[in-house]
């Protein structure tokens, strides 16, 4: 067990494994930590099958592969074997573009809506459209893939809310960069009110996006909805904004410092506590940060730190267990050699 915080309550990583363990067959998997709990109760983990030779000096840091996942009948207890998503894989087949799933969610009348990043080049950039796939049968089968946004970029992430999906799109193509490299290009709040048959644009937030890649969201107990974002020139503060009319239009940039950085940031509620998980200095350690109101985090904790660098990519979902108690499932790659990365979890508890 490892403690993350003392105060009250007493923030706990109370269990560590492997998820899927890609160094038995010098594999790779960063990008695609979508989870998702079905409407049958059953919980989808999904995560990248890549190759671990490329990506030139970074080997394994690399979209050349496809997406699988694997489902737990029993609160995550065990999981089954896995499943490769077709569409993945036949667009791996293809050589016309290359796929990854970092979010998915769960409308109230079961469907599940699985978003996917696509790009071109094999190494994460230049990117496509972004593109979700559909399934009303709890994950087994998958519809056709329907075009989210017309913009080229990525989603970075998606919520689902009183009926509402709410996405997060960061409209760069990356032909420039990974982080913004041109003047006019925002970060768009994108919804479906037809649990993800179509969608529309309800707003861009109105800040200087230069330097920033990565985004998150979260809706806090009050109704407010927060964003945050990485900005590579600035690395101790994330780039905050806040909507009180749920996306449609956003106060003004303001910063939220986090002394150990955080790189790709990813923001759980749980139990009163809000917790941020991201890679921190030089991208090799993972870090765990709380806070009680979102914005304000305390020092953080460093909880992997591997030599080599290209890893900690995660997200999280809330999963009540059997013993109906709230947990954070926290999905992330953790490094074992170049830029090899197995897929690990950690539950973390709120005491």
């Amino acid at each position: 067990m490892r403690i993350l915080s003392e105060s009250n309550p007493r923030v706990v990583i109370e269990k560590e494994e492997l998820f899927v363990d890609h160094s038995a067959k010098t594999r790779s998997g960063h990008l695609g930590h979508a989870m998702v709990e079905c409407k049958d109760g059953s919980i989808i983990c999904f995560y990248s099958n890549c190759s671990g030779y490329k990506g030139g000096i970074y080997a394994g840091h690399t979209m050349y592969g496809w997406v699988e996942y694997k489902r737990s009948t029993d609160r995550g207890v065990t999981w089954g074997e896995p499943s490769i998503l077709q569409y993945s894989y036949d667009s791996f087949l293809n050589g016309d573009q290359f796929i990854g799933c970092e979010k998915a969610v769960v409308c109230d009348d079961g469907t599940i809506v699985l978003f996917c990043l696509r790009n071109t080049g094999g190494d994460f950039e230049p990117y496509r459209t972004p593109m979700c796939l559909l399934s009303h049968d709890n994950g087994i089968t998958w519809s056709e893939p329907i075009e989210v946004h017309n913009e080229r970029g990525r989603i970075y992430d998606a919520i689902y809310r009183n009926g509402r999906i709410y996405v997060l799109e960061f409209c760069n193509s990356t032909d420039k960069g990974f982080t913004c490299n041109e003047e006019g290009l925002f970060y768009k709040i994108i919804v479906s009110d037809d649990c993800g048959k179509t969608f529309s644009v309800l707003s861009e937030l109105p800040f200087n996006t230069m330097g920033h890649a990565y985004g998150n969201l979260i809706f806090r107990p009050d109704g407010s909805l927060v964003f945050y974002g990485y900005n590579v020139d600035d690395e101790y503060n994330l780039t905050c904004l806040i909507s009180e009319d749920e996306g449609k239009t956003w106060g003004e940039p303001f910063k939220s410092h986090v002394a150990k950085i955080a790189r790709n940031p990813q923001i759980g509620y749980l139990n009163g506590t809000y917790i941020l998980h991201a890679r921190s200095e030089n991208g090799v350690n993972f870090v765990f940060y709380h806070s009680k109101d979102g914005i304000n985090w305390d020092e953080g904790t460093i909880v992997s730190d591997k030599p080599l660098g290209g890893c900690y990519y995660s997200n999280n979902i809330v999963i009540k267990g059997a013993d109906g108690v709230d947990r954070l499932l926290v999905q992330y790659s953790e490094n074992y050699g170049l830029s090899r990365v197995n897929i690990c979890h950690a539950w973390v508890r709120c005491e």
